[in-house]
């Protein structure tokens, strides 16, 4: 009987197994259509991006050689616009005006010639496909870090981080421009017969400041007069006396004698506050095929303002020595600093790099023994 039911079940193996392999090959030949088909369409997409994208870059290059032919064209006509005022003026006479037109011309058409072929020479890559040779002179948005302010005329700045503005027009009139603002001098007090030097120590008092200004044209036709504002974060640091440090008595801010050597000690302030200054002096306009603008950077300049907002805290820092080892005290105590600050503010310089004085209207502390006010110079870069 067993051997009957192997036999039996031997043969129902024999006949259901072909179509099982049936079935399991025809899946996956099925399974196959299906990633192959899959395949096909995402190689497709694939190379409708790079059309678009060779496209795209083909089209920025036509468009900037178009415009390297304007602007030089452009150029070239300031030129010789120049060169016939000097000649009705009497500056130069009739043979050397032709002489500089010819040899303007000739400058121009040189340098048409060799922008251009370095646009050509790229157009010919990308037709190739060489590495997809992407040149894209006004397109997308980049993020990187950097020191200094870089800023043109698609929104761009830099401030820390640098950040690209995403393609716009460029407007043919900006009448507002950006500045990292960075200060770096010296603090002291002055008030109630006290005078710099006094009660702070000149040479370790110090204070820096950074922030970000914007400078708006006041009048249509001129850049000579700027209004500048923007905001700010102070740091000041008062040094008192040899081993003295602050002290709240009571509500009332005095300067003790420590019972150790100190080290270092002072008392540092932070204030957030908007600058606010009438900036004027000279400017060199600039003008270009579709826009002009106001450089000042190799001009003299001038500002007086002032500055309102608030302080943020205040830390008291001491350094000392007991048995032979180092111990650093930081104290974020009240140590009865005027929360609300405002002053007045004035810098002179040219171009980037200016001079700076500040006198702050409010005392430096609600209660002291003193009623001193802060005075600050030193340098200004607009970067």
């Amino acid at each position: 009987m067993k051997r009957t039911l192997l036999c039996i079940a031997f043969l129902a193996t024999g006949i259901f197994l072909p179509k099982v392999n049936a079935q399991t090959e025809s899946d996956s030949v099925k399974e196959l259509s299906v990633k192959e088909k899959k395949k096909a369409e995402l190689d497709e997409r694939e190379k409708e991006y790079y059309a678009r994208v060779k496209q795209n870059t083909l089209d920025d290059l036509k468009e900037e050689k178009q415009n390297i032919i304007e602007n030089e064209k452009f150029e070239l006509k300031k030129i010789v616009a120049d060169i016939d005022k000097k000649l009705e003026k009497g500056e130069i006479n009739q043979e050397k005006a032709t002489a500089l037109k010819k040899e303007a011309a000739k400058r121009s058409a040189l340098n048409i010639d060799n922008r251009t072929a370095i646009i050509d020479n790229q157009i010919a890559l990308t037709e190739r496909d060489v590495a997809m040779y992407s040149y894209k002179p006004n397109t997308g948005a980049y993020v990187a870090l950097g020191i200094g302010n870089v800023i043109d005329d698609k929104g761009s700045f830099l401030l820390g981080l640098d950040y690209k503005g995403l393609d716009k027009k460029t407007k043919y009139d900006k009448r507002t421009y950006r500045d990292v603002v960075f200060k770096s001098g010296f603090v002291n007090a002055v008030g109630d017969g006290q005078t710099i030097g006094d009660s702070y120590k000149f040479w370790r008092s110090s204070g820096f400041e950074l922030g970000l200004a914007f400078k708006t044209r006041l009048l249509k036709d001129s850049n000579y007069f700027r209004l500048s504002y923007g905001l700010s974060y102070q740091i000041s640091m008062y040094s008192p006396g040899k081993d003295k440090y602050f002290v709240n008595d009571n509500g009332k801010t005095i300067v003790q004698q420590f019972p150790y050597e100190l080290k270092n000690s002072f008392l540092r302030t932070e204030n957030l506050v908007v600058p606010v200054h009438l900036e004027f002096g000279p400017s060199k306009k600039k003008e270009y095929k579709d826009y002009f603008r106001y450089d000042t950077t190799t001009s003299f300049k001038v500002g007086l303002g002032g500055y309102v907002g608030v302080n943020t805290g205040a830390v008291q820092r001491l350094q000392y020595e007991i048995d032979g080892k180092k111990v650093v005290d930081k104290n974020r105590a009240d140590y009865n600093v005027n929360k609300f600050v405002y002053g007045l503010d004035g810098y002179v310089g040219f171009g980037a790099i200016s001079l700076f004085a500040r006198y702050e209207l409010n005392p430096i502390f609600d209660n002291s023994t003193y009623k001193e006010h802060a005075v600050s110079f030193g340098v200004r870069l607009d970067l």
